[in-house]
């Protein structure tokens, strides 16, 4: 390969293999694929539905680029022609600036023209790692101006690196996979209803105790595989705060309280990420944790005024609450205002 030395691919391969086994961190084997291939940078990002980004890694770039690419709408089919083509290739079919409309892209889209012209990301190459039905995982050189098109060797260096890398994304998935079961597992031992899920509420798992909520069928339902509400009021709630959960976004409330088909009970629910190490998410996992609420209400308010540092009236407030009483009943008694 003229121009491409040897050393720095094969470098770059044995981080690879390192960071697949979880001994180093993926930056520095992107960082060797931008160095290998004359770029400016390696990209490790994941894509999933409706423009979601569950991770997206750039190195040799300024640290609010991936932010600002997401601000800017990049993560979207719509918007950035690289996202669509790149989303409809073949896994490790290679892709060049070629193949892209990115001058039409920025003059439909000022802000992601904004972005490209900020951090000097006017050319690319890049390929599709892992393809699942809602989400998908792709690599990509990163290269301003003055790296130009990428050139013949070094878009073979990058389909030769590509292999590599989609064989640690592969082995990282199945060590995370074998994390859910075992997080799954603790959960099931400690005789909790646990649901796995995907970010649209795909159920991936589930402990005993959360498959006879759904054979019961009071509170939670299996709809085609997907977690839903006995209570149709409810699913919209339920499915903001696991989607809120898989983006690893900050909550509006922590716990979600589920009505009862027929009847007063309510099932408290929480969301939240499945704990990953210094590796990308590379599969979205939510932790989708149920239980009745208790109907002792001053317990209740005793748990939230610990957990969460409220005053006693906040916390009275708070299980009442948690117990699927409306704000207008709840202000009636000491008469006060439903906003106060």
């Amino acid at each position: 390969m003229s121009g491409v030395g040897r050393e720095s691919v094969d470098e770059a391969i044995a981080l690879l293999e390192r960071a697949a086994l979880g001994q180093v961190g993926w930056r520095a084997p992107l960082e060797a694929i931008g160095e290998a291939t004359g770029s400016m940078g390696g990209q490790l990002i994941g894509l999933g539905s409706a423009g979601m980004i569950p991770f997206n890694m750039m190195t040799g770039v300024a640290p609010e680029t991936a932010s600002d690419f997401e601000a800017a709408g990049g993560g979207d089919p719509r918007i950035n022609s690289r996202v669509r083509v790149g989303s409809a290739a073949a896994e490790l079919e290679i892709c060049d600036e070629a193949r892209f409309t990115t001058a039409a892209d920025m003059r439909r889209n000022p802000e992601y023209a904004d972005w490209i012209h900020r951090y000097d990301m006017h050319h690319a190459c890049l390929t599709t790692l892992v393809k699942a039905p809602d989400s998908l995982v792709g690599l990509a050189v990163l290269r301003g101006r003055r790296h130009g098109h990428i050139e013949a060797d070094q878009k073979r260096a990058f389909a030769e690196l590509a292999v590599h890398v989609r064989a640690a994304v592969r082995t990282q998935i199945a060590l995370q996979d074998q994390g859910m079961l075992l997080a799954t597992g603790m959960m099931e031992a400690m005789g909790a209803a646990v649901f796995v899920c995907e970010p649209g509420g795909g159920v991936r798992a589930m402990t005993p105790a959360a498959e006879a909520l759904v054979t019961a069928g009071d509170f939670l339902r299996l709809r085609s595989g997907v977690l839903t509400t006995a209570h149709e009021a409810d699913h919209a709630a339920l499915t903001a705060e696991i989607a809120a959960a898989a983006r690893r976004a900050p909550h509006a409330r922590p716990l979600t309280a589920i009505r009862q088909l027929s009847g007063d009970d309510r099932l408290l629910v929480e969301a939240c990420p499945l704990p990953v190490d210094h590796a990308p998410a590379f599969r979205a996992s939510v932790l989708v944790v149920a239980h009745v609420a208790s109907p002792d209400e001053a317990r209740l308010g005793e748990v939230a005024r610990i957990l969460y540092g409220l005053s006693a009236a906040e916390a009275a407030v708070a299980a009442q609450l948690a117990l699927g009483r409306n704000p207008t009943v709840i202000a009636h008694d000491p008469r006060v205002a439903v906003g106060t």
